[in-house]
């Protein structure tokens, strides 16, 4: 019975069984099903490790298990597993040359369990879901909680032409896995002005969104100091992945416009810097970080074009010390112009931390009680 109940709940999770189709599909589906404890033939091709039950603290688990089974020299990253969460995406990326397409989806399920409704998490302007992973810990038998991820990391991914084609993007893929409101939705950074336009696109769409947060981020997209270059992108990209330090964010943009050759790359000399053991549990190469980097201004370029306008019921604002300037300031100056997009009244909360550590692992514990509070507020009406 206990066997049966398990696939019935993996069917549920993960749609029709496709079977694992080769030695390193059926590997990785073999990983699955011991994890999980499920029977090796119910684990598809087309299953997610974290529809599957898999939270963000299974990961560290997945990659031993993964590099002891595989025989791989290295672990496979973090950031591999979250771009690749299903068995068949996952074995395509250890194994390029089985040229199996896998279909882009925007939504990172980073914990699946608990009876209340989801939160839809958007991105910085990485474009990358790394940052929730601590977060979403603190979610488990609470409510699901998905993350938002940018297209174009993976091979044959288009990257977004417009904001508003990414919108549409991310509220189909909402609504694929939440039909109906009410919806709780939120974002950090750019994503925090994202949620904007996507929260008016599901108004329109007659649905209620009862939880809207921005986390540290004003309506508009900007970069503070001023229309972000390929210089600006690459040392942000480096800041956000610990590969260099705040002294270095502050100091590189200006020491490298003013040395760098016209045909030179500004990632080069950015990643040359990067510490090899960071670079190592990131799965990361210069190839590798050159493309991330070119993603990042591309998504940074459709936002600056973006003029937001309309409004939406009220917006929840989470903010810590800016990068630049003070608290009070940023406040006033930037984070107020929500009040000009609510037809009710917002709600601004102050937290610990800094704008790029608010989230980290000293902060989030504080972070999570107080957002999960503000959620159920929201939901329950304000």
């Amino acid at each position: 019975a206990e066997l049966a109940d398990a696939a019935g709940v993996a069917r549920r999770q993960t749609g029709e069984h496709v079977r694992p189709d080769g030695p390193i599909e059926t590997a990785i589906a073999r990983v699955f099903a011991e994890m999980f404890e499920l029977p090796f033939d119910t684990v598809s091709a087309t299953a997610s490790f974290f529809d599957l039950g898999g939270t963000s603290l299974d990961i560290l688990t997945l990659q031993q298990r993964l590099h002891a089974m595989l025989g791989r020299a290295k672990p496979v990253s973090l950031v591999t597993i979250l771009q690749n969460p299903t068995v068949r995406a996952l074995a395509s990326h250890l194994e390029p040359s089985r040229g199996t397409a896998v279909e882009y989806d925007p939504i990172v399920p980073l914990q699946t369990t608990g009876g209340k409704t989801p939160l839809f998490c958007v991105h910085p302007g990485v474009g990358e879901v790394l940052v929730f992973v601590n977060l979403a810990n603190y979610f488990v038998n609470d409510r699901p909680f998905y993350a938002l991820r940018a297209r174009g990391f993976n091979e044959g991914e288009t990257p977004f032409h417009s904001l508003d084609e990414l919108v549409d993007t991310y509220v189909a893929a909402i609504r694929r896995r939440q039909p109906h409101g009410p919806y709780a939705i939120a974002g950090y950074s750019y994503g925090g002005a994202v949620v904007l336009p996507i929260a008016q696109r599901l108004e329109a769409l007659g649905e209620r969104v009862a939880f809207i947060g921005s986390i540290d981020a004003p309506p508009v997209i900007k970069h503070p100091r001023g229309k972000v270059d390929a210089v600006e992108s690459a040392v942000m990209l480096a800041f956000f992945l610990s590969l260099i330090d705040r002294e270095q964010m502050e100091r590189l943009p200006d020491s490298l416009r003013a040395t760098l050759r016209p045909d030179e790359d500004p990632c080069e000399p950015i990643f040359a810097l990067a510490p090899k053991r960071r670079l190592a549990e990131l799965g990361l190469d210069l190839q590798r970080f050159k493309a991330w980097s070119a993603l990042a201004l591309g998504l940074s370029d459709i936002g600056h074009v973006h003029r937001p306008s309309g409004t939406v019921e009220a917006v929840s604002i989470f903010y810590a010390d800016p990068l630049w300037g003070t608290k009070a300031e940023y406040l006033a100056q930037e984070l107020k112009r929500w009040d000009s997009f609510a037809r009710g009244t917002n709600c601004y909360i102050e937290v610990g931390g800094e704008h790029h550590t608010m989230l980290d692992v000293r902060h989030v514990a504080a972070f999570q009680a107080t957002l999960r509070v503000e959620i159920d507020r929201a939901m329950q009406g304000r």
